[in-house]
């Protein structure tokens, strides 16, 4: 074979080999501008939830507003649009009073499928009857969890058990057991 021939076919190979183990290269990019809708009314939702946000964490978040991967701490993959990160935690611990977010934990959570990162520490955030909510162990995807500082009640829910790729829980300060 002659060496241009054996160039061209070994160009060929790599280029073969580079985009069969490219997972993603099949996969649609997501249109830049835009989340995912659905995933855009779950924050809605969750941002109907609390009941006070005095440091103004949420104010991005607007009705009229369609780009949700532009909201303040919120995170989307570049690739699909879905919401991958979620970090609304209360920096400044010494202002704890002053700038936590009151109110629920809203289930229209389960709504972000892709979520990866969740970081609500540091808030007087509330689940079901003052508890962790259960269904924070459905994040099959979730990888860093940090509810610290939250005032929970209760018992840490088996339910935590499912997220098998988390790689970091913080659950420190809570008054749970």
């Amino acid at each position: 074979m002659r060496p241009s021939a054996s160039l061209l076919l070994l160009a060929v190979a790599t280029a073969s080999f580079c985009l069969a183990t490219d997972a993603n290269f099949l996969q649609p990019r997501h249109a830049a501008g835009a989340c995912i809708p659905h995933e855009r009314e779950a924050l809605l939702a969750f941002k109907r939830g609390i009941t006070s946000d005095p440091a103004g964490l949420l104010n991005s978040w607007q009705e009229g507003d369609h780009d949700c991967c532009r909201w303040r701490g919120v995170r989307c993959s570049n690739r699909t649009g879905h919401v991958t990160k979620l970090r609304l935690g209360n920096e400044n611990g010494e202002y704890f009073d002053r700038e936590a977010l009151i109110g629920q934990i809203s289930r229209s959570l389960l709504a972000l499928e892709h979520l990866k990162h969740l970081n609500l520490s540091n808030n007087k955030l509330e689940g079901p009857s003052g508890r962790i909510p259960k269904f924070l162990g459905s994040f099959k995807n979730m990888r860093h969890l940090d509810l610290a500082g939250i005032p929970f009640s209760g018992s840490v829910p088996l339910h935590l058990g499912n997220l098998s790729n988390l790689h970091y829980l913080d659950l420190s300060n809570m008054g749970v057991s």
